[in-house]
């Protein structure tokens, strides 16, 4: 899949803005402040509704407007040319079309637009919290399986009731035989969650030492599931177990919510063992596993955005890197404070640059 045209309209400092892609390497470069990452954060809200700085998306719309608007044109390996727009009031509400049709819901678009996410908070996927790691396993896994996002919405409904259960019996305002049909539900669902995740990973894990391989010949990785409760044990055994100590915090204690991919390297947890470089390198490779999994298995290329691109691939990986990705057919945005010559590795693959300045952008013309 790659966007063919872009569309933005009112989002930060972009007024109006079209823009005809290649199915390579988009280069946008220019100062500080230009409005080159508000063109990343464009795509993001397509596809995922948000931004990837964290912030309301109503903070994207443009001081003055009433909305933000981003129209895209993509070109897809098995449904063909797609027409999507998405419209976000700073009222919350929000417009979606899809070919013409109302979007019921975006995770729509999230299944028809697999991003790879590299900004320079990257390596937190290797030093970071299991949360970090849990959403990247989940997000690729939903893009093989669409069908798991509903097993972990129902799962996390089902925690959050059984959450509000152990408060209620710790008030006095349930007995404790109440608990007993959310724990129930929690340990069904999240046993479904775990199988799933498990699975996946035992596809994943392979492609990712390979990759890792690849890009740091220095690493030996090893990658192992923690499933959030002793998997010897059923989780509705250990639910009922735990039911003292959870009344007591007021919060369930185990389950996939408290799962983990833990990343080994010479036998030691990689976040605490190895280098910033290395981890950076490692968190890439990750992001590439995912997607050469997702061309190996529903023969679908993904989108990279890669945010401040020297930042993340001024290391000596950086050719590799390129050379794998370019390898997977992946589009590339990804924006810089300079011109692609100063980035190694960008040279072998179809390129558009574009120069962003005060919130307009102009494709520049190549030797």
């Amino acid at each position: 899949m790659w966007f063919q045209r872009l569309d933005i309209h009112d989002l930060r400092n972009l007024e109006s803005v079209r823009l005809q892609l290649c199915p390579g390497l988009n280069y946008f470069h220019g100062e500080n402040g230009a409005g080159k990452t508000a063109i990343l954060e464009a795509v993001h809200l397509l596809a995922r509704g948000r931004s990837f700085r964290g912030t309301q998306s109503t903070e994207l719309i443009r001081r003055g407007c009433s909305q933000v608007r981003v129209n895209t044109r993509v070109v897809d390996e098995h449904r063909g040319t797609l027409d999507i727009a998405l419209a976000r009031s700073r009222g919350e509400r929000t417009e979606l079309r899809i070919d013409g049709q109302p979007g019921r819901k975006l995770s729509q678009v999230a299944a028809l637009l697999p991003l790879q996410v590299m900004v320079p908070s990257l390596s937190d996927l290797v030093f970071g919290g299991p949360g970090e790691r849990r959403q990247w396993l989940d997000w690729g896994l939903f893009h093989v399986k669409p069908e798991y996002l509903r097993t972990l919405r129902r799962y996390l409904h089902a925690l959050r009731q059984r959450n509000a259960a152990l408060k209620a019996v710790g008030a006095g305002e349930l007995p404790r035989e109440g608990l007993d049909v959310w724990s129930d539900e929690v340990a069904r669902l999240g046993e479904e969650v775990t199988a799933e995740r498990e699975a996946y990973l035992a596809e994943l894990q392979p492609v990712l030492v390979e990759i890792c391989r690849d890009l740091v010949p220095s690493l030996e990785l090893e990658v192992v599931y923690r499933a959030g409760w002793p998997r010897e044990q059923g989780l509705r055994k250990v639910l009922g177990d735990s039911v003292p100590r959870e009344v007591k915090l007021g919060a369930t204690q185990s389950g996939p919510h408290r799962g983990d991919i833990e990343l080994r390297v010479a036998g030691t947890i990689a976040g605490v063992s190895v280098s910033r470089g290395q981890g950076k390198a490692l968190a890439s490779a990750m992001m590439l596993s995912q997607a050469r999994l997702l061309m190996q298995t529903a023969r679908r290329s993904s989108v990279f955005l890669i945010d401040d691109v020297g930042a993340e691939l001024d290391l000596p990986h950086s050719e590799r890197f390129f050379r794998l990705l370019t390898g997977l057919g992946a589009q590339i945005l990804a924006t810089s404070n300079s011109g692609p010559s100063t980035v190694a590795g960008l040279n072998d693959t179809e390129t558009a640059v574009f120069h962003v300045e005060h919130g307009r952008v102009h494709r520049a013309e190549q030797d």
